[in-house]
């Protein structure tokens, strides 16, 4: 039981961070993940974990290569991470791994687009190439991160005592 409250806390944590520093939440779900591996009974395969460890180190990377000025702007940052949190929770809610991330996705795209409409988002230029950018950038960890989190979670479901 204390697995799983630490899992959740990291979860928590790493949602709560989402929309400030996508770069450590995902490293936070990441090891919100790693605690529901310690739970009795249900748990990923180990194909699983490596293949979000991959996808965690890959926004890590990007964290560290994109500009200073991109990398710590948040310009719409809630719009894209509040979308893709909705959908990944309408993902998890058909209790299928693929349209919890394909929900993430299609949340933050449209989350991104949603900014984009509003007075503040003008300056995206929606739809140029520098809007695609930007919501790569932006839009990737969040996509990630918000995935580890709906995986883990799905896993806190099903070993969760009935």
């Amino acid at each position: 039981m204390t697995i799983a409250i630490i899992s959740i806390m990291l979860l928590l944590c790493a949602a709560t961070l989402s929309f400030s520093r996508a770069t450590y939440a995902a490293v936070t779900a990441f090891l919100g993940l790693c605690a529901t591996g310690l739970l009795p009974g249900e748990t990923l395969p180990l194909s699983s974990y490596i293949f979000w460890a991959v996808a965690m180190l890959i926004v890590v990377a990007l964290g560290l290569i994109l500009p200073p000025a991109i990398n710590g702007s948040r310009i719409g940052t809630p719009y894209i991470c509040g979308a893709s949190m909705a959908g990944m929770l309408v993902g998890l809610a058909t209790s299928s791994h693929a349209a919890m991330v394909a929900g993430a996705f299609i949340g933050a795209v449209l989350g991104g687009i949603a900014f984009a409409k509003t007075p503040a988002g003008k300056i995206l230029e929606f739809p140029t190439s520098k809007f695609l950018n930007y919501l790569c950038a932006k839009g990737l960890p969040v996509v990630v991160t918000m995935s580890i989190i709906g995986t883990a979670a799905a896993v806190l479901i099903a070993a969760w005592p009935s």
